[in-house]
């Protein structure tokens, strides 16, 4: 008999909650940088492992060869749109965030960098954070084949020259990635883990990353700590969501889950002695908060849900030329970055040719002002250049002539989150994080100059004086007890023994740069304090990684 799934009203319920009939040692819900990480290492050690994650499971060439594919692109499944972006607006900020088996690896753009080390002075407790995560940044490093760009193009060049503009040309930097640089386009057996990985292909510079490397280049984690994990026996069960989880009598945990790209699905059960929320930022937040005041399943997580959520500091912004001979779309995904101040990071993005639907989110640089006067100065900009307005709206290849600036900063600045009627909603808290950066807006402007075009905003700074972010933070804040945080410095949340968070919703502060290599390192760290469960098995899959 088949004890892993059973229908949401079975009989035989009450039968499957015996502690020696649960059939898993961990359940991990969502596949991203933190739950990959969980999995690997788990299945490693010998525990039965069991991955739960909402979108799809996709190959290389399954990506779309242009975001206009939105199906294949976007996800938002009432639309039958699967694909591996999703983007949630919430009140106070627009989130851009990773959908597939994989999570945020399957659209990031491949940055992994160490944030300065003044960023873990910050961090809470007496915990010396530098410290102890320097051997997990080393081990995350070498699991994601983390090394300097090696191509870079005009839209490179062009953030050189904006760094020397803006008096800072000795802080611009190729950036670190992960992304395999053999043979451009060709086949080469697996350079990473002693030949036993997967067969990759030299990066071609198209500039894909962010719509789903179909090159195979990009090292996204189902080609690293999934693909290992899978091949150690964790089971990866992809179009399921999270809905109730539930703490048996005996301990064990009972997870309610539905497919969701059926809206007939019949909602199951499945069973697990732990449980790891890696669901990201919106995904975590919103299973706790649904299980603590809807279902009532978990009542007694900490009222620090939801608190100290970031941005990253982020501002998008962009400048699209005029001049149809410029190919701004060639290279990776962020090739290169500086630092015009010491809490500031400008990286340039890039989108490849034909990938156009960004344009929607785009409107004319806007300068600061209330959230009456700002969108009153946006309609009086567009009116006085009605033409170049029209001409960025109608440009042929937006993409190809488009450079994209991701503004971060480390600057304490913050949000919570909390649960509207029916989705999770924002409010401020503290020092609230500005729709407004200047640096980014001077920027910008410059950048418009040096390629002869026109600047933008993203459309939620301006008329919604809402911050767009790809790198939001926090939520499950760790603390010393259930008063100070939700997890405790193990990840456990407080209350709950056995149910466990790791990804970034419990990173506390604005890190300054992406945060995909922080999460993969306190994902290294988490999983370094459960014991091995099968010695021999631990030692036989640990040959392949040598000193990791």
């Amino acid at each position: 008999m088949n004890w892993k799934f059973l229908p949401f009203k079975s009989k035989l319920t009450r039968t499957i909650r015996k502690s020696d009939l649960v059939p898993y040692d961990f359940v991990v819900v969502g596949s991203g940088f933190g739950g990959s990480v969980s999995a690997m290492r788990l299945s490693q050690k010998g525990y039965k492992v069991l991955v739960l994650e909402k979108g799809k499971r996709y190959q290389t060439t399954d990506f779309p060869k242009s975001n206009w594919n939105v199906f294949k692109f976007l996800w938002a499944p009432i639309l039958k749109c699967f694909g591996i972006q999703q983007l949630s607006l919430l009140k106070g900020v627009l989130v851009l965030h990773g959908s597939g088996v994989g999570g945020g690896s399957l659209v990031y753009a491949n940055t992994l960098m160490e944030p300065q080390s003044e960023v873990f002075d910050q961090w809470p407790g007496k915990k010396n954070w530098k410290d102890e995560l320097k051997p997990h940044y080393q081990t995350a490093k070498k699991m994601l084949g983390v090394t300097t760009n090696k191509i870079l193009e005009e839209s490179d060049h062009v953030l050189k020259e904006l760094a020397e503009r803006m008096g800072f040309g000795d802080s611009y930097h190729p950036t670190d990635v992960g992304i395999y640089f053999g043979k451009s386009g060709q086949k080469h057996k697996d350079p990473y883990f002693s030949g036993a990985g997967p067969e990759r292909v030299g990066c071609t510079g198209c500039g894909a990353c962010m719509i789903g490397c179909r090159v195979g280049a990009k090292n996204t984690l189902d080609k690293n700590y999934l693909y290992f994990a899978e091949k150690w026996g964790a089971e990866i069960l992809p179009e399921q969501k999270v809905s109730e989880i539930c703490q048996e009598s005996d301990g064990a945990y009972a997870v309610t889950i539905h497919k969701t790209t059926s809206l007939l699905s019949r909602k199951k059960k499945v069973y697990a002695h732990n449980v790891i929320l890696s669901a990201g930022v919106i995904g975590t937040v919103d299973i706790l908060f649904r299980n603590k005041e809807k279902y009532k399943t978990l009542p007694n997580i900490s009222d620090s849900l939801g608190t100290v959520v970031r941005t990253n500091g982020e501002s998008l912004l962009g400048a699209t030329s005029f001049e149809s001979h410029r190919d701004l779309s060639k290279g990776i995904a962020i090739g290169s970055a500086f630092h015009p101040d010491a809490s500031t990071k400008i990286e340039a993005v890039r989108y490849p040719r034909g990938s156009d639907v960004m344009r929607l989110l785009a409107v004319p640089l806007t300068d600061n002002g209330t959230k009456w006067t700002r969108p009153l100065k946006l309609a009086i900009q567009i009116f006085k250049r009605l033409p170049q307005f029209l001409r960025l709206y109608t440009l042929k290849d937006w993409a190809k002539q488009t450079v994209i600036l991701l503004v971060m900063q480390s600057v304490d600045v913050k949000m919570r989150l909390k649960m509207g009627k029916f989705f999770l909603t924002g409010e401020s808290e503290g020092n609230s994080i500005p729709s407004f950066i200047p640096v980014a807006q001077s920027a910008a402007q410059m950048t418009s100059q040096i390629i002869h075009g026109e600047p933008q905003n993203v459309f939620s700074e301006v008329l919604l004086q809402t911050p767009a972010t790809a790198h939001i933070l926090g939520g499950c804040p760790m603390g010393e007890s259930r008063e100070s945080g939700v997890v405790d410095s193990h990840h456990q949340v407080f209350g709950y023994k056995g149910l466990y968070v790791c990804d970034g919703s419990v990173i506390p502060v604005n890190l300054g740069v992406n945060p995909s290599l922080t999460i993969t390192a306190l994902a290294e760290r988490f999983a370094s304090h459960f014991k091995i469960k099968n010695e021999d098995l631990y030692n036989k899959r640990q040959i392949h990684f040598g000193d990791l």
